[in-house]
């Protein structure tokens, strides 16, 4: 048995090069799903200043606002995504974005700022994947789907922050380089057409093959996948053992049983 657990890009990547001449896509690729519907959350990151008030927090990554993660409220009827806290801004943090940015003002700013970080949710399409060049380097096409609702998001957010006292929101979009998060490249279902792993993340063509990480997310949700993988790892994990003391039993009786 063998458990591939490299995330979501790296995992693919791995399957897309392990061609022979019965799996000539890439194992368990017949389909060409492997590495396909890629997902990573749309993320930005939001800077709240008042200048009025003082923020000594050192460790301020405590708290998650889920509010807006179901609905939008009265102005949106979609769901827009989650905000947590970020870890402190630090003035030299502040002039990688800007390097024009006087380190006496940036070191103002870091001190009255609070950070924060918006995610919503990504939405899986095919186009959007990972793939192999030939010159065997890993390569990643993604374009943002749902960005409607982050917009929404941050403008929400920005509001409340202002109406809460900050004087100035700044905010500043993710783009590809901040793929936090990536899952959906072996995405699972009941449908081997439509999907690259059962429920229980084994390959639905190579029967000795589970892929454990974030690869088998047919959705990417608007929260950190973390919990998530853990549980499911814990869940094949015992149906592995399952099925090991199946095929043990089996042998001791010398008689066939099937494995789920």
């Amino acid at each position: 048995t063998f458990v591939v657990s490299c995330g979501a890009i790296n995992s693919a990547a791995l399957l897309l090069r392990s061609k022979c001449k019965t799996h000539r896509s890439g194992l368990g690729n017949s389909t060409n799903l492997v590495g396909r519907n890629y997902m990573t959350h749309l993320n930005s990151a939001i800077l709240a200043v008042d200048l009025t008030r003082r923020n000594p927090t050192v460790f301020q990554k405590t708290m998650v606002i889920s509010d807006f993660y179901f609905n939008g409220g009265r102005r949106y009827p979609f769901p827009l995504g989650s905000v947590q806290l970020l870890g402190k801004s630090k003035a030299e943090m502040l002039r990688t974005v800007s390097a024009m940015l006087p380190h006496w003002l940036a070191n103002r700013i870091a001190q009255h700022s609070v950070d924060w970080w918006a995610i919503s949710e990504d939405l899986p399409d095919e186009e959007n994947r990972v793939s192999i060049t030939p010159d065997d380097k890993i390569q990643i096409f993604w374009k943002p789907r749902n960005l409607s609702a982050h917009k929404a998001l941050l403008k929400t957010v920005s509001r409340v922050l202002k109406k809460v006292g900050y004087q100035a929101v700044f905010v500043q979009r993710m783009g590809i380089g901040a793929n936090s998060h990536q899952c959906g490249t072996a995405r699972f279902g009941k449908d081997p057409e439509s999907s690259v792993l059962d429920t229980f993340c084994r390959s639905h063509e190579v029967p000795n093959l589970y892929v454990v990480d974030s690869s088998f997310f047919p959705a990417s949700a608007a929260v950190n996948p973390a919990l998530t993988i853990a549980a499911q790892a814990l869940r094949v994990a015992d149906q592995i053992s399952s099925a090991d003391r199946v095929c043990a039993g089996a042998s001791t009786n010398k008689r066939e049983v099937p494995v789920p």
